[in-house]
């Protein structure tokens, strides 16, 4: 049976809203502070919409998404650290530009290897 587009939107929202509030608790019962951003939103949206896919257009579908998450995930990582070098060295402007640069040579890069 086929799902329309916007309730399976409405479904991921949904989803996505309860585990941002379950992650936000785990997040305040830690210490330090500065770790409860890892259990902020983009885990749980990332979790919610994996099971929604897996159950509306099974796990295939949903392999294609974390490999593409994964790889995004990956460029972000090169993106901050290649940032917080280039802005010490190079101002705000030309390291943001030299750190987005980064960003999109290991996207594209990943895309070219892995997703596609």
């Amino acid at each position: 049976m086929p799902v329309s587009p916007l309730l399976l939107i409405a479904i991921k929202a949904a989803a996505g809203g309860t585990l941002v509030v379950a992650f936000a608790l785990v997040g305040e019962l830690l210490r330090p502070r500065g770790l409860a951003g890892i259990f902020a939103a983009v885990p749980s949206v990332a979790l919610a919409s994996l099971a929604v896919t897996v159950f509306v257009t099974g796990p295939g579908s949903a392999a294609i998404q974390l490999s593409a998450m994964v790889a995004g995930a990956a460029a972000l990582c090169v993106y901050c650290l290649v940032g917080a070098e280039s802005v010490k060295r190079f101002g705000a402007l030309q390291g943001s530009i030299t750190a987005m640069s980064a960003w999109f040579a290991v996207a594209v890069a990943l895309w070219a290897v892995v997703l596609r």
